[in-house]
């Protein structure tokens, strides 16, 4: 689960950009995506906001590994999202 950052948490995390990551389950949370870090983007494609999260969860091929750029802390690093076998 993500939400929007407010102006008040971009100029606290020095990001312009991004969606805070509130919950995470499944493929996120065996990637290492933890709560209370940013998604700067997905695939390649910039996030926003949610809108934009979505929009791009959405165009990714699920039955590929999907790379999200994150910032936790001061650090940003890629993870690799891999799809659950069926």
């Amino acid at each position: 689960t993500v939400t929007d950052l407010s102006d008040a948490q971009k100029r606290e995390l020095k990001v312009k950009r991004g969606v805070r990551v509130e919950s995470v389950a499944d493929a996120a949370a065996r990637a290492g995506l933890r709560e209370g870090d940013v998604i700067l983007s997905v695939a390649n494609i910039e996030i926003h906001g949610v809108r934009d999260f979505e929009a791009a969860v959405a165009k990714a091929d699920r039955t590929k590994p999907i790379n999200m750029l994150i910032q936790r802390g001061e650090l940003v690093q890629f993870v690799l999202i891999r799809p659950t076998r069926q």
